[in-house]
C-alpha cells in the first residue's frame, strides 16, 4: 500500500507513476523521510481489503520544529474536497499530539492548485503570502562593492551558532529587530520561536559562516543577510535578508546583496535563488535591479500544530 500511496503523490506527467513512486521510496529512505506519515482515504473490497487509495497527504518533518505538508493530485472520485481536508487534519492532529515537538505545519501549493489551497484553508491553514521565486546566474557584477557602509554601521561574518556562541545571541536579536514592520510575510511573526526560525535558516542546504553576515548599528545587531549553498541544485540561496526599521531606506540592502553575490561567485554554484513576498515592493525592486528574474510562484500557508 505504501507504493500505491506514494504513486498518488506523483504529479501527472510522462512515464510510469509506479516507477516514479519506486524512485520516491528509494529517495525517501536515503533522506530519512518517514513515508508512514501518510494519511489517506481508501476504497475497500467486500472482504475488507484496500482496493484503491483516493486522497493522500504526506507530512515531511523539517528543521525548526516544522513539517511540510504535501497533497496528492485530486483522485476524481468520492467527495474529494472533504476527504483532502480530512487527510490534512489527521496529519496535523498527529503532529500536534501530546509529546510531539512539532510547532508548525507549512505548505507551498502553486497558485493554479486552487483545490489544494481550498483544502488547506478549510483544514485550518492560514495564507501568509504569495511568493515569487527568483534567480540570476552567478556572474561578476558590473559595479563591484566598495563596502562603504553608512556611518555607524559595521558588517562582519557570523563566527558560530553553537549554544554557547555569542553570535547566536546576536543573530537572534538581529532577526527580532528585522521583523518589526516587515513586509515579508508579516503574518508569520510570532508563530514560532526565533530560535526555531534560525534553525530552519541554518538547515537550508549547506551552512557556511562565510556566507552569513551580521549588521551592526553602533555596536548593536540590527540585521543580517544569510546565503546557503544548495549543492543538489547547483545554487546558492538567499535564505534571509532583513534590516531593522532604523536601517531601511539607506541603500544598505543593495550593498549587502552585492556582498553576498560576490561571495557566491567564489563557490561552484551556477545560479543564485531567492523567494520574496509579492507585497514586498522594495525587495522586488532590489532583486530586479540585481538581475533576478521570476521563474515561479507559490502560495505560502501555515498552521500551528503544537501547544501555544
Amino acid at each position: 500500500m505504501t507504493l500505491s500511496a506514494a504513486a498518488r503523490l506523483i504529479s501527472d506527467g510522462s512515464g510510469s507513476k509506479q516507477q516514479a513512486a519506486k524512485r520516491m521510496l528509494s529517495a525517501a529512505a536515503m533522506h530519512g523521510i518517514d513515508l508512514s506519515m501518510m494519511w489517506g482515504t481508501v476504497d475497500r473490497s467486500p472482504d475488507g481489503r484496500i482496493s484503491r487509495i483516493r486522497e493522500v497527504c504526506l507530512a515531511v518533518p523539517g528543521s525548526g520544529r516544522t513539517a511540510v505538508m504535501i497533497l496528492g493530485d485530486p483522485a476524481g472520485t468520492g467527495n474529494g474536497h472533504v476527504e483532502r481536508v480530512g487527510c490534512i487534519r489527521a496529519a496535523c492532529g498527529y503532529l500536534g499530539a501530546q509529546g510531539s515537538d512539532f510547532k508548525l505545519a507549512q505548505t507551498l501549493p502553486e497558485p493554479r492548485q486552487a483545490w489544494a489551497v481550498d483544502a488547506y484553508s478549510d483544514a485550518g491553514f492560514v495564507k501568509v503570502g504569495d511568493l515569487a521565486y527568483m534567480r540570476r546566474g552567478v556572474q561578476p557584477l558590473e559595479s563591484p562593492s566598495k563596502q562603504d557602509w553608512p556611518e555607524g554601521v559595521t558588517v562582519r561574518n557570523v563566527r558560530g551558532l553553537g549554544p554557547g556562541d555569542e553570535d547566536r545571541r546576536l543573530i537572534l536579536e538581529a532577526l527580532d529587530r528585522s521583523y518589526l514592520e516587515t513586509l515579508d510575510c508579516p503574518e508569520l511573526c510570532g508563530l514560532r520561536d526565533t530560535a526555531d526560525v534560525l534553525e530552519s535558516h541554518r538547515s537550508t542546504g549547506d551552512w557556511n559562516p562565510r556566507l552569513w553576515w551580521l549588521v551592526f548599528k553602533h555596536g548593536q545587531p540590527h540585521g543580517c543577510v544569510l546565503f546557503n549553498r544548495v549543492p543538489e541544485q547547483g545554487s546558492v540561496e538567499l535564505v534571509y535578508l532583513g534590516l531593522s526599521p532604523d536601517l531601511r531606506g539607506t541603500g544598505l540592502g543593495l550593498k549587502l546583496m552585492v556582498l553576498g553575490l560576490e561571495s557566491a561567485i567564489r563557490t561552484d554554484a551556477t545560479q543564485v535563488t531567492c523567494a520574496v513576498d509579492l507585497r514586498n515592493a522594495p525587495a522586488l525592486k532590489l532583486y530586479g535591479r540585481l538581475g533576478f528574474h521570476e521563474f515561479g510562484r507559490r502560495v505560502a500557508m501555515v498552521c500551528p500544530v503544537g501547544p501555544a
